[in-house]
C-alpha cells in the first residue's frame, strides 16, 4: 500500500498457537500466468529458521519508514506488554544498507516481517529484478526478519505485468535463505473485473504450484475506504478465509494490512473504530491468526504520546 498508487485505487489470528502468532493480507476456474524463469525453484533451498520465542503478536503494525522517528517507534514498541509484530515497509529509493542499523534497533523489541517491494513499486520491475532486489535486501538484513512478505496486493490492477513471476522469484530468494514468507492479496467489495481475489489465485496461481503448498502465512489487504465505506461481515471474513485456507493448506491466513488509502480521519473516534474493529475480528477458520498491520503506526502511534498508541498498548494487553 503506498500514497503513489492511490489515484489507480480510488478509481477504481482461531488464535495462533502459543509458539506462532502472526498479526496481521467463493472460487473460480481459469488458466495460470505463463511459465517464466522465475518459475524453476532454486536448487536445494535452506530450511526456513524458527520464529522467535516470544512469539508472534495478534497486534501487528506496520512501518513504512523506519528510518524516521526510528528511536520513536522503538520507545512505543518497547512500551507494549508483549512483542509486537512490526512490517517493515523497504522503499526502493533507500539502499539495503541504510535500514541496517533502524532495522536492527526495531527487530530488537518487536518481531520483523519485512516487504522488500511494496504493491506500488511492483510494476516498475520484472521478476529477476524482484529477486534480485530481495537478494540484496536479505543479505544486508540477514537475521533482523524472520518473515519475508514475496508480495503485496499481488491482484491489484496496478502490479503490472507477470505478477506471479515476480512472487515465484521473491519466494524462492526467501526460501533459498531459510525464510519464513508471507503473502498478501487485495480484497474488494464489489471486485475489480479480472481481479477477484479468490477466482484470481485460481486462473494465475493454480494448483500444484509451490507457492500453494510453500507458504507460510497468506494474508489480506482490505481498506473500508477504498470499498465505499463498506465493513465485512462474519459471513465474508468466514468465506475469505476458509477460501484461503483450502487454496494455501500449509499457510496460517489473516488481515495483513488495513487503514485508509486516502487522508487519515482527524477524529480520533472514527480512527478507534476501524482500529479495534480490525483487531477484533475473530473467524471460525481453524488455520485464521487473527488481525493487523495498521498501516498508519508511524503516523498516529510513534511517538507513543499520540493517541491512537494507548489503543495498541490496550490491544497487546488484551492478546
Amino acid at each position: 500500500m503506498s500514497s503513489l498508487r492511490l489515484p489507480v485505487l480510488l478509481a477504481a489470528a482461531a488464535r495462533l498457537a502459543p509458539l506462532l502468532a502472526l498479526a496481521v493480507s467463493a472460487c473460480g476456474g481459469g488458466g495460470s500466468e505463463p511459465a517464466s524463469a522465475a518459475d524453476q525453484p532454486l536448487a536445494q533451498p535452506v530450511a526456513s529458521a524458527p520464529l522467535p520465542q516470544s512469539a508472534w503478536s495478534l497486534v501487528g503494525v506496520t512501518t513504512d519508514d523506519p528510518n524516521t522517528g526510528t528511536a520513536a517507534q522503538v520507545e512505543a514498541l518497547a512500551a507494549l506488554p508483549r512483542r509486537a509484530a512490526l512490517r517493515v515497509v523497504l522503499d526502493p529509493g533507500t539502499p539495503p544498507a541504510d535500514y541496517v542499523d533502524s532495522v536492527r534497533k526495531l527487530a530488537a523489541v518487536a518481531d520483523v516481517m519485512a516487504l522488500p517491494l511494496d504493491s506500488s513499486a511492483m510494476a516498475k520491475l520484472d521478476a529477476a529484478q524482484a529477486g534480485e532486489r530481495a537478494r540484496r535486501y536479505m543479505e544486508a538484513l540477514q537475521d533482523t526478519a524472520p518473515i519475508w512478505e514475496v508480495g503485496n496486493e499481488v491482484n491489484g490492477d496496478w502490479v503490472g505485468a507477470d505478477p506471479v513471476g515476480k512472487i515465484s522469484a521473491t519466494f524462492d530468494v526467501a526460501k533459498a535463505h531459510g525464510k519464513k514468507t508471507a503473502l498478501t492479496f487485495y480484497y474488494e467489495n464489489p471486485a475489480t473485473p479480472g481481479h477477484d481475489m479468490l477466482p484470481w489465485i485460481d486462473a494465475n496461481i493454480p494448483d500444484g504450484h509451490r507457492l500453494r503448498a510453500g507458504l507460510d502465512y497468506v494474508l489480506v489487504s482490505y481498506y473500508e475506504d477504498q470499498n465505499g465505506g463498506h465493513q465485512l461481515s462474519q459471513a465474508e471474513i468466514d468465506a475469505i478465509f476458509a477460501g484461503l485456507a483450502r487454496r494455501f493448506p500449509n499457510a496460517k491466513v489473516g488481515f495483513g494490512e488495513f487503514g485508509w488509502g486516502g487522508k487519515i480521519p482527524s477524529d480520533a473516534t472514527v480512527r478507534a473504530g476501524l482500529i479495534e474493529r480490525f483487531q477484533g475480528y475473530a473467524s471460525s477458520e481453524p488455520a485464521f491468526v487473527g488481525g493487523g498491520f495498521y498501516w498508519h503506526f508511524r503516523q498516529t502511534m510513534s511517538p507513543m504520546s499520540k493517541p491512537d498508541f494507548e489503543l495498541l498498548r490496550a490491544a497487546a494487553a488484551k492478546h
